[in-house]
């Protein structure tokens, strides 16, 4: 069996032997990216929010033969896209307990971090006045997958392989001020979370009962219309980085369309949008 579990300093858990090379990117300078990719993104209000790699923020976690030093898939990127890219590597590598110890992605305490300095940059940049969710965070302390929330990878069976770690506890940050969506979200009838084919036909009656799962965000489109000051139609292409804060994001403008892939033209044809936000973690820069 395959071990794609690194045991790091502390308990803590990174990702190692996947297809996107992460430690490989870090320690060796590799890069992963192909030019002919770089050239789909043509649309003219587009920002790309970049999550840095757990391995990155959590380096002096690894163990001591592991050096990151390298980021060439972002350094690529913003050479092509200029003032188009927020990296939120600034704003998190200085702050404490922003990933999850037994799970590859960040918590909601990062989620949030970055979900305000992304508004930030949006405001500044295209003079907008677009106003955050205040919320407020809670803690505690638990095994991440008791809580049947998709959390807590590094230990699952397939990841972790013959290795063992004593003790399976981790932070869960959550707040009581938004609704937790993915896994916990039942689909109703008259519901104002609407679940859309790629096409934008309504299937939410026909998963009327269903539960957000995984499934269901890599199928369908989620779409939301608010009573908002600012009068926006967005779409926002996302990774499993955004699915602790996803209300955040589906409250926040006018009308709101959420795909869980990488940016698609075909998409943004269809759905006409004012502006295109893509959020990504950096080891899927390809």
């Amino acid at each position: 069996m395959t071990n794609k579990t690194l045991i790091g300093k502390n308990s803590c858990l990174f990702l190692n032997n996947d297809t996107a090379s992460e430690l490989d990117v870090h320690c060796n300078n590799v890069n992963l990216v192909k030019d002919k990719t770089l050239q789909r993104y043509t649309f003219k209000n587009f920002m790309l929010v970049v999550f840095p790699n757990k391995s990155l923020i959590y380096k002096d976690l690894l163990p001591e033969k592991y050096k990151v030093q390298f980021r060439p898939a972002l350094d690529h990127y913003i050479k092509v896209l200029n003032n188009k890219i927020i990296d939120t590597y600034g704003v998190l590598k200085n702050e404490k307990d922003v990933y999850y110890k037994t799970d590859t992605h960040i918590n909601f305490k990062g989620a949030y971090i970055v979900y305000k300095y992304f508004l930030k940059q949006l405001n500044e940049i295209y003079n907008l006045n677009v106003i955050p969710i205040e919320t407020t965070h809670s803690l505690k302390t638990c095994i991440l997958s008791d809580l049947q929330l998709g959390i807590g990878d590094l230990l699952w069976e397939g990841n972790l392989g013959d290795q063992y770690v004593e003790d399976h506890t981790d932070n869960f940050y959550y707040s009581d001020d938004i609704e937790y969506i993915y896994c916990k979200h039942k689909i109703q009838e008259n519901d104002k979370l609407r679940i859309l084919s790629k096409d934008l036909n309504d299937e939410t009656n026909n998963l009327i009962g269903r539960n957000v799962c995984w499934e269901i965000l890599s199928t369908y489109i989620l779409h939301k219309k608010n009573i908002c000051k600012n009068k926006l139609k967005v779409l926002i292409f996302y990774d499993s980085f955004l699915t602790s804060s996803l209300s955040l994001y589906l409250d926040l403008f006018e009308e709101v369309y959420m795909v869980k892939e990488i940016y698609n033209n075909n998409i943004i044809n269809t759905i006409k949008p004012d502006f295109v936000f893509e959020f990504r973690v950096e080891r899927f820069l390809v």
